[in-house]
């Protein structure tokens, strides 16, 4: 009887700290998995400097790092919700990388819904800025029409955007808080 109580209290602790545990023990393992199916769906990638972003993701404390790396996978989601048939990709690998960012953004919302008193409000023009970007890839995908092109320039962006979130998580969870 001890023993069933035992297991439920901690089932009870683990569910309410298991989003923000899974963002120190678990995202960089998904995110490189992520990363590495991006890379083997598409070849070729287009590289881009995305300099004036990178100001983007200097600007956060640690549990705006969450907050931010769970909008711009919401994000990365919106660009291959449909219309990436056309994509000149590996398709399994896509599906496979596309099932990996659903899994971060459920944990990222496991993890801020604990946190949804204690974080503020990401700052709003950072916030405006990667939307405006994202909106940019979407119309640059109409654009070319969706072509094979057009997603392997965004591809290229995506890979970026994702390889720069992983370095934050890699900060992020150096902060005991979370």
């Amino acid at each position: 009887m001890a023993t069933l109580k035992t297991c439920v209290l901690l089932m009870f602790c683990w569910s309410t700290v298991s989003g923000c545990t899974w963002m120190k023990s678990s995202f960089h393992d998904l995110s490189n998995r992520s990363i590495a199916n991006l890379k083997q769906a598409v070849t070729k990638l287009q590289k881009f400097i995305l300099a004036l972003l990178l100001k983007l993701y200097l600007c956060f404390q640690a549990k705006d790092h969450i907050v931010f790396i769970l909008r711009t996978l919401k994000n990365v989601m919106r660009l291959y919700h449909g219309k990436y048939e056309k994509a000149d990709c590996d398709q399994k690998k896509l599906q496979i990388f596309i099932l990996d960012i659903h899994r971060q953004i459920a944990e990222l919302e496991r993890c801020v819904s604990q946190y949804s008193k204690g974080i503020p409000e990401v700052n709003k023009k950072i916030t405006k800025k990667m939307e405006m970007h994202f909106k940019s890839l979407i119309s640059h995908l109409k654009h070319t029409e969706y072509s094979a092109n057009g997603w392997k320039d965004v591809a290229g962006m995506i890979l970026q955007h994702i390889s720069r979130l992983d370095v934050l998580a890699i900060n992020t969870k150096q902060d005991l808080s979370l």
